[in-house]
């Protein structure tokens, strides 16, 4: 059946603009990480009612997440739930009872599996309505999770449906059994492919993300002792554009932070080169020369970038 094109809900507003090198996934389960995820150096904790929980606890789960957000502080990190995905039975009542009973603790609503627009549709319009019913006085946005072909398929239809879509996130695991990969450990990148495995599915998910206007985040790396091998898989995808990565275990967090950190000698440049075409464009021209390298309005939007990564990181 072919998908029709979705058009977006009315005009885009400007998404609230966020810091997200790292996400710590947390299982909702476990009440001792809920309230470990406060202390830790991550963006952004990820408070997991999906894959990280087992079915017959996924009710008692909602309320111990609902619990920490309302008993957690966790102030200066951006606060995520992923709920459990369309084709199962507990996506509704996830996303009612959250919000209901925390919602004004929570960012963004993280949605797995999406294959079709329709999916993010149901979760728009249902949030719609909790938001106007309990008079929430803020706007909860979605992180889009792809982790299957049909979704990498579609996902520029799914990603214009709705303006609260703030990141389109890569699930490496899911997407390898979907595949038909040979591979066991998520994340993993194989020594006999001639490449980068993740190359084309993180290269569509950014491309798409800076499309609408939000950002591209590579998934977990599961094996944490394995730091050499971290290091190499946050270096691939932010040489691709990614802005951050999944964290499995706080160990992580520190590489995944530096890796999607620009240095402060990138920043210095950067700062230089606006610098420099300030003073070119006071002086009527459009391009100059900056330590023998033109530089001219691209170079400005790049040196821009670089820079707001870099303040957002407090340099």
């Amino acid at each position: 059946m072919p998908v029709v094109p979705f058009q977006a809900l009315g005009p885009r507003l400007e998404r609230p603009t966020r810091l997200r090198r790292s996400i710590l996934s947390v299982p909702g389960s476990s009440e001792k990480m809920l309230a470990k995820a406060v202390t830790t150096e991550a963006d952004e904790v990820l408070l997991d009612l999906e894959d990280a929980v087992a079915a017959a606890e996924k009710p008692t789960a909602r309320a111990k997440i609902v619990e920490a957000l309302n008993t957690h502080d966790y102030s200066g990190k951006v606060v995520a739930v992923r709920v459990n995905d369309a084709a199962g039975p507990f996506q509704y009542r996830d996303v009612i009872e959250l919000v209901r009973g925390a919602g004004g603790h929570i960012d963004t609503l993280v949605l797995p599996k999406v294959q079709h627009p329709g999916e993010v549709w149901f979760v728009e319009h249902l949030l719609s309505q909790l938001e106007r019913d309990l008079g929430l006085d803020n706007r909860i946005g979605l992180e889009l999770q792809f982790e299957s072909g049909a979704g990498v398929t579609f996902v520029s239809a799914i990603a214009e449906v709705t303006d609260r879509t703030e990141a389109l996130v890569f699930g490496p695991g899911d997407y390898a059994a979907d595949l038909g990969l040979d591979q066991t450990d998520i994340g993993r990148i194989e020594r006999g492919y001639p490449g980068h495995q993740w190359h084309y599915v993180l290269s569509r998910l950014v491309t798409t993300a800076r499309a609408f206007g939000a950002d591209a985040i590579d998934g977990p790396f599961a094996d944490f002792r394995d730091e050499r091998g971290l290091r190499e898989s946050a270096g691939l995808a932010r040489h691709l554009g990614i802005d951050g990565k999944w964290c499995i275990h706080p160990s992580q967090i520190p590489v995944v932070n530096h890796t999607f950190t620009p240095s402060a000698t990138a920043v210095g440049r950067a700062r230089e080169v606006l610098e420099a075409l300030a003073q070119a464009k006071s002086a009527g021209a459009g391009a100059t020369a900056l330590d023998g390298a033109m530089i001219d309005e691209a170079t400005r939007r790049m040196a821009e970038r670089i820079v707001a990564r870099g303040e957002a990181a407090g340099m």
